[in-house]
């Protein structure tokens, strides 16, 4: 029974050195990257997730005799590297939470990045819909049927303002996907909203 408290206590004593040397790395890191933000304000969203995990293996580096062997990872571990930086994240919240909702909302924007990326379809005109927003209506050689809004301002706008562009026309059109809410159907979805229209 003395063996197994004593065992059971070791056990313990082990883990919470680890998880000590996580907070350890995890403050040095949120402390490098802190500086780093001060010395480049206007560092982009990109450069910002390098200096991330250059702090965090400088860190790590920097006590990784001070892990347990079967807790030290190689840097050509792709999968032990993801999982410590996990662990580490999960530790930097205590002492820079702010620096994880940038990385948290720089994630989100990216994915809506690649929703709005520019996207193209040519086809003949169907429709225009004069309401609070013009609607664009095409369809394409394939029989499918398009809707694009006109929410912003773009160079080729006018041939749509000016009342140039006809039913049965020939387009080639530019447009972006953002997610909107849908009064109608009480929901957000993706509307495709124009940013180029060439006559083809």
């Amino acid at each position: 029974m003395k063996r197994l408290f004593l065992l059971t206590v070791l056990f313990f004593n082990i883990v919470a050195y680890s998880q000590d040397m996580l907070e350890v790395v995890a403050k040095e890191t949120c402390s490098c990257l802190e500086a780093k933000k001060a010395k480049r304000p206007n560092m982009s969203t990109e450069d910002f997730k390098v200096e991330v995990g250059v702090c965090m293996v400088k860190s790590y580096s920097d006590h990784l005799t001070e892990f347990k062997v079967e807790d030290r990872v190689t840097f050509d571990d792709k999968d032990g590297m993801t999982k410590l930086g996990e662990n580490v994240a999960i530790k930097m919240l205590q002492f820079c939470p702010n620096i994880i909702l940038e990385l948290g909302r720089s994630a989100i924007k990216e994915k809506k990045e690649v929703k709005r990326e520019n996207l193209s379809v040519s086809g003949e005109v169907t429709d225009i819909k004069w309401e609070q927003f013009v609607t664009l209506q095409l369809k394409d050689k394939n029989g499918r049927n398009y809707s694009f809004l006109m929410l912003d301002a773009f160079d080729s706008a006018s041939l749509l303002t000016n009342d140039e562009i006809k039913k049965k026309d020939k387009l080639k059109v530019s447009y972006t996907e953002i997610e909107l809410f849908d009064s109608k159907a009480k929901e957000f979805r993706y509307f495709k909203i124009l940013t180029k229209l060439e006559r083809q």
